[in-house]
């Protein structure tokens, strides 16, 4: 087992897992990056996917792998457009990678993510709340979207109401829903320091 400590949001995702078994087949969105959360599921013998839009992400990902000789099966695909058969996950999660999507692409993400998820499926994401202390840096877009700069690349972030995110859940049942409003420092190295988590089913 790799020794090193997860999101809080991982071990309650697992909770509600573990009182609702439906297979061990588990994807991420948005699953690339230097330390891949779903290595997480790897190690308590889920059957691992992930999909990243981004190829450097991937490749970071790929070489977690190969230093730890676990396999992740991470692959480059869009939440939008899931590349995978309708009803084959008994669990989807993204972690913190939904916040880059506007409303309205968050909205075809969570439609793709009803697709492929089983009947009786549990989903975890976390959204961005106005209350993180970076929603007031920068002018809104759209309303709860801004447009931040990372040197010469530009990226969006979309912030939520408390309760804004409910509007996606019309076909699922919410069966947790947090705010995660940190005090002091942030979330999980994450410089975050509220957001809005959800455990939803199908």
């Amino acid at each position: 087992m790799i020794k090193k400590f997860y999101p809080s949001s991982l071990y309650n995702f697992l909770r509600f897992i573990q009182s609702n078994p439906v297979n061990k087949r588990i994807l991420d969105c948005g699953a690339g990056g230097p330390n891949p959360k779903l290595a997480f599921f790897y190690e308590n013998g889920f059957e691992t996917y992930g999909i990243d839009i981004s190829e450097n992400e991937i490749k970071d990902a790929d070489d977690y792998c190969k230093n730890h000789d676990i396999k992740l099966n991470i692959i480059k695909g869009d939440m939008r457009n899931i590349p995978f058969d309708s009803n084959f996950f008994g669990y989807v999660f993204s972690y913190l990678s939904m916040i880059h999507l506007s409303k309205n692409a968050t909205a075809q993400a969570i439609n793709e993510i009803y697709r492929v998820l089983m009947k009786g499926g549990l989903c975890c994401l976390n959204f961005l709340s106005k209350d993180d202390k970076w929603f007031d840096e920068n002018e809104e877009t759209k309303p709860g979207e801004i447009i931040s700069k990372h040197g010469s690349k530009e990226e969006i972030h979309s912030y939520y109401d408390d309760d804004e995110p409910d509007g996606f859940f019309h076909n699922f049942d919410i069966l947790y829903k947090e705010k995660r409003h940190i005090l002091k420092g942030n979330y999980f190295n994450t410089g975050r320091t509220c957001i809005l988590d959800y455990i939803i089913k199908k």
